[in-house]
């Protein structure tokens, strides 16, 4: 975990759930907070569970991420239902805020790159410098939501604002690059 309030560096950091093998666990890094992420080196962060992603923005809070260095945030490789970075699944996010660095985010099943997870709700995300690729899973926008399981499931997304960098944003089958998933996901108020 982060604390509430902290400012981390990543510097050539490797946190790969991967090599846990195992389904207990959770998420490569979670801020239990406001807090910042400075990116330096070359950096790598996986969950330990495919519930969780890679870094996981808690509901209520923001996440910000910027530095100079990259970053590539996944959930795991076996069944991955969660975001590269913001909800895992059926798990509520909140605020992401990209401000440097680059990003390589790649989104499991029905989840986002960046942003919300199946059945999992995001809040908003704003984009202001660095270089991000963004891939949703099955059905999860690049950017925005992930997808609901069931017609009675949700899974939406905040404002998505984008004023700065070189962002690429690849959606999954029938979802936004940047926006909606697919199957009645929604972003925006």
């Amino acid at each position: 975990p982060i604390a509430a309030g902290a400012t981390v560096t990543l510097r050539d950091a490797n946190i790969n759930g991967n090599d846990a093998f195992t389904f207990s666990g959770f998420a490569g890094l979670t801020p239990e907070g406001d807090a910042t992420i400075v990116l330096e080196g070359s950096n790598i962060v996986k969950s330990f569970n495919q519930f969780y992603p890679g870094i996981y923005a808690k509901s209520g809070y923001t996440l910000t991420i910027t530095g100079t260095g990259s970053l590539s945030a996944s959930c795991v490789d076996y069944y991955p239902l969660s975001a590269g970075i913001g909800a895992g699944y059926e798990m509520a996010c909140g605020n992401i805020v990209i401000q440097g660095g680059s990003i390589t985010a790649t989104g499991g099943d029905d989840s986002a790159g960046i942003g919300g997870a199946r059945n999992g709700n995001c809040g908003d995300i704003t984009i202001t410098g660095g270089t991000i690729i963004a891939t949703g899973g099955d059905s999860g926008a690049g950017i925005g939501s992930g997808a609901p399981y069931e017609e009675w499931d949700e899974s939406r997304c905040g404002n998505i604002t984008i004023s700065g960098g070189n962002v690429m944003a690849i959606g999954g089958y029938e979802a936004a690059g940047i926006g909606a998933g697919a199957y009645g996901a929604v972003c925006g108020d």
